[in-house]
């Protein structure tokens, strides 16, 4: 059996990293750790789980969120041959680790893709499996419950950092997370790009169920505005086509930035006020 190393990352989540981690002392199949990475915050004691539990600080003084960069540290700080990415909002259900475990084995030469289901409120401290079920409800745009164990996906688009895993050697096939991309918006979608180009499949694997615990969110990120701008220049400099087109339509269409989809420029025309 691999050893199988959960990594998650964290800023300003505390009640949230500690469902995840309920979630995972829950699990069918315990990870052998979990690497907890505290992005440009102190990293305070976790509790004790039924399960060996790593964390530590990254810093970048000048970027608030550095997911690349935080992503490729937590890999360099696990052990584990099997890497099981699970954003710190996520619940793992009972089987989520037994499943990727499983998929990982059965395709080792994929990218494995789990089922989320969001909880549209905070939920109550004494939660069960059954009480999250009873709550939550699959995206819209990433419904898979009916899917088939394993099954391809070809749009690569639909890849998302939430809820993935993969052997370490593929990781590194990969280069790990791109860091040009120094804060939030694309990082994941490159990741995904480097996986079409090296025709690295991506399979869904339905029962590695995690539950989405509710936040409020702006739609688009407004306050992540120039981070998004600058990782969307960066991605079309690399890829030569744009990510995030609805963001980046709304930013358009509201006066914010001279964008087309079809164009090659992007550049600022205004700040909007929650930058």
């Amino acid at each position: 059996m691999s050893k199988l190393s959960v990594l998650t990352l964290t800023r300003n989540r505390t009640e949230h990293l500690q469902n995840l981690l309920k979630g995972l002392s829950l699990s069918s199949r315990l990870p052998d750790e979990c690497i907890v990475v505290h992005m440009n915050e102190p990293a305070p004691a976790l509790g004790d789980w039924p399960f060996p539990c790593h964390h530590l600080t990254y810093e970048n003084a000048e970027i608030p969120l550095p997911l690349p960069g935080a992503r490729n540290a937590a890999v360099e700080s696990a052990n584990g041959d099997l890497l099981l990415f699970l954003d710190v909002d996520c619940i793992p259900a009972k089987e989520m680790v037994a499943g990727y475990e499983r998929a990982c084995e059965q395709m080792p030469n994929a990218i494995a893709m789990g089922n989320v289901h969001y909880l549209p409120e905070k939920i109550a401290a004494d939660w069960t499996e059954e009480s999250l079920k009873a709550q939550s409800d699959p995206h819209p745009k990433r419904d898979i419950t009916k899917v088939a164990p394993l099954a391809k996906e070809e749009n690569y688009g639909l890849f998302w950092s939430l809820s993935f895993a993969l052997s370490r050697s593929l990781f590194n096939q990969l280069g790990g997370f791109s860091e040009c991309y120094p804060g939030y918006g694309a990082e994941d979608t490159d990741f995904a790009w480097k996986a079409r180009a090296k025709r690295i499949d991506l399979r869904w694997v339905p029962e590695a169920l995690a539950f989405h615990q509710f936040h409020t969110s702006l739609v688009p990120p407004w306050h992540n505005f120039k981070s998004i701008i600058y990782n969307a220049k960066v991605f079309y400099e690399r890829w030569g086509e744009w990510p995030m087109g609805g963001w980046l339509k709304i930013f358009a269409d509201e006066g914010y930035i001279d964008w087309a989809l079809e164009g090659d420029r992007l550049e600022i025309i205004r700040l909007p006020a929650q930058v």
